[in-house]
């Protein structure tokens, strides 16, 4: 039995150490296409764009890990199966389960390993990460600026400019979100520019030319201006925000509603958020489970073949999870039962497949 759990290990770890790279490279591609234009078309320090690169990478890892172990287990079990020798193992008295089983173990270790990365490295890289596109945002906005594309500049303020030219910006449209009984002010302008100072840490967007519309009961009131200036906004900025949801640890969640601050409404939240990231940890063991019996029936143990299903079922999953989170934030259904339908949904139909499989 030793010798055919070592045979299984040693030929699932190369598939899956090749598909998680592989993973990687392509969801990095179009960050490392926009780390270029940033450090040659915009000047950006290659020091700063390979930072905010790298902290976007853990949560990058969220999503590649399971999928390349689930590529890897098709590729294994799939080649197993095409060339029976599942079949040769079952005839000669072992247990189908033997078969199985490394591979089980493997997915239920790396889901306690993304459960405590989740938890410690991913949420945190996530709020640096943010933390860090804004301290960019002062110290290099044009950079950030894009024509053509909302950019929010600040927590109150979104911004666009049609026309974006080394000294000046053309066409803007920016909402101002002031106090939650107030609403959102529409500024519209004819040209601007954003005012820069790398070394006090900040930066200040002026507008020219334009008129700022305030809805009131009575209808809209306009006001024309020849020159309007957005509060400076600097570090203190960056030092007052604040983790979403997503970004707490486990421990923090706990603790929230313990807050007697905290709102009452935002209860579903946090509980929506503790469940999602215990059961999304699982994703790793779920995927091994539904993919051996799967490999096992579809018998085929091509990459072509492996990584097409892996990728269809992988984005299933991710899909059914989006779509649970809907439920419990919206009060469909409880946290805790819409959080944990995908996993008991992947256990169902894994289940049946693995019956299968040790029926053929």
């Amino acid at each position: 039995m030793k010798i055919l759990r070592r045979y299984i290990l040693q030929e699932l770890w190369l598939p899956f150490i090749l598909s998680l790279l592989t993973l990687n490279f392509i969801f990095m591609a179009g960050y490392l296409v926009r780390a270029a234009n940033f450090i040659i078309g915009r000047g950006v320090p290659i020091t700063d764009t390979f930072y905010v690169i790298l902290l976007a990478f853990p949560d990058m890892i969220s999503y590649t890990v399971p999928m390349s172990l689930l590529m890897g287990v098709m590729i294994v079990y799939g080649n197993l199966s095409q060339h029976n020798e599942i079949r040769a193992v079952k005839a000669s008295g072992v247990h189908p389960m033997q078969i199985i089983a490394p591979s089980l173990v493997v997915g239920l270790i790396l889901s306690f390993f993304m459960f405590v990365f989740n938890d410690q490295v991913a949420n945190n890289s996530s709020f640096e990460l943010r933390k860090n596109m804004k301290r960019m945002l002062i110290k290099h906005p044009k950079a950030l600026i894009e024509p053509g594309r909302f950019v929010k500049i600040s927590n109150n303020i979104i911004f666009l400019a049609k026309q974006i030219t080394d000294d000046s910006l053309r066409d803007i449209v920016a909402y101002e979100v002031g106090e939650e009984d107030k609403p959102i002010r529409t500024i519209l302008a004819a040209s601007g520019e954003i005012v820069s100072d790398p070394e006090h840490g900040s930066m200040q967007v002026r507008l020219y030319n334009g008129s700022i519309s305030d809805a009131e009961e009575k209808g809209v009131q306009a006001i024309q201006f020849q020159s309007y200036e957005f509060p400076t906004i600097g570090q203190e900025d960056v030092s007052k925000m604040h983790k979403k949801m997503r970004e707490y640890s486990l421990a923090e969640l706990l603790m929230l509603p313990r807050n007697p601050k905290f709102p009452k409404e935002e209860r579903v939240d946090v509980r929506t958020a503790f469940h999602q990231r215990i059961a999304f940890s699982m994703a790793c063991f779920m995927f091994a489970f539904i993919g051996i019996p799967t490999a096992i029936l579809v018998r085929r143990g091509e990459i072509v073949a492996g990584f097409a299903i892996s990728m269809a079922a992988a984005c299933l999953y991710y899909v059914l999870f989006a779509g649970a989170k809907t439920l419990a934030i919206r009060g469909v259904l409880p946290p805790p039962m819409a959080l944990w339908m995908p996993n008991i949904l992947l256990f169902v139909i894994g289940g049946y497949f693995l019956r299968r499989s040790f029926v053929n």
